[in-house]
């Protein structure tokens, strides 16, 4: 159109009305915008790989060592798969989770208290008030394999956590006592024998 030909009885103007308002993003939201899992804080002998996917036992004599990963969970619900490697059977593994109000343990019977999860040994880690955990009986699902992929779902809203083992089938569950594990939690291993490996092969809300 030219302009220059508009009659003067038309006047033309900008409308300055704003088509997008102010974007307001909660805290409470925030909790539910994905991010990556990866490993992070370590204690003990923990080579962290592949863009921290990969934790591995890296001491030249067995031992503790703990290795936590980096994301909060308070909201919903989680799925992380993982892939573990031991060396042999000789010796057992854990994972499960953590507050992250708790530091990291340095010793095993730093989770006693603190961590709720399952050993490779087919027992449990649920924390008590007591200096000892509970154990399951009569279980037979990750003891004598040196591989096996995990799929472990942690379910905030039900206070709950449980795994589901890709080989065999089986899947385990335990409630969780905030008052002793608090929201967020964080993942946690402990890797015990030399070269034993856990690789994180995916991560999902529900």
């Amino acid at each position: 159109m030219n302009l220059n030909a508009v009659s003067p009885l038309i006047t033309i103007y900008e409308d300055s009305t704003k088509l997008i308002g102010k974007l307001n993003i909660t805290v409470e939201a925030m909790q539910y915008i994905e991010q990556e899992e990866r490993f992070g804080e370590s204690f003990g002998n923990i080579r962290i790989e592949k863009n921290g996917h990969v934790a591995i036992h890296s001491g030249t004599t067995i031992g503790n060592a703990f290795v936590r990963g980096i994301c909060e969970y308070s909201l919903g619900k989680h799925k992380i798969r993982f892939m573990v490697k031991r060396k042999n059977v000789e010796y057992y593994l854990s994972f499960g989770i953590i507050s992250k109000l708790t530091p990291i343990p340095r010793k095993e019977d730093d989770m006693n208290t603190s961590t709720y999860g399952w050993r490779s040994n087919d027992t449990i880690m649920r924390a008590t008030t007591n200096t000892e955990m509970s154990v399951d009986e009569d279980v037979w699902d990750m003891t004598g394999e040196t591989t096996f992929e995990i799929e472990l779902m942690l379910d905030c809203d039900n206070r709950k956590i449980s795994y589901f083992n890709q080989e065999t089938k089986n899947t385990r569950e335990m409630t969780v006592d905030i008052t002793i594990c608090p929201f967020p939690w964080q993942l946690l291993f402990n890797l015990f024998n030399v070269d034993d490996c856990v690789q994180l092969t995916s991560s999902s809300q529900q």
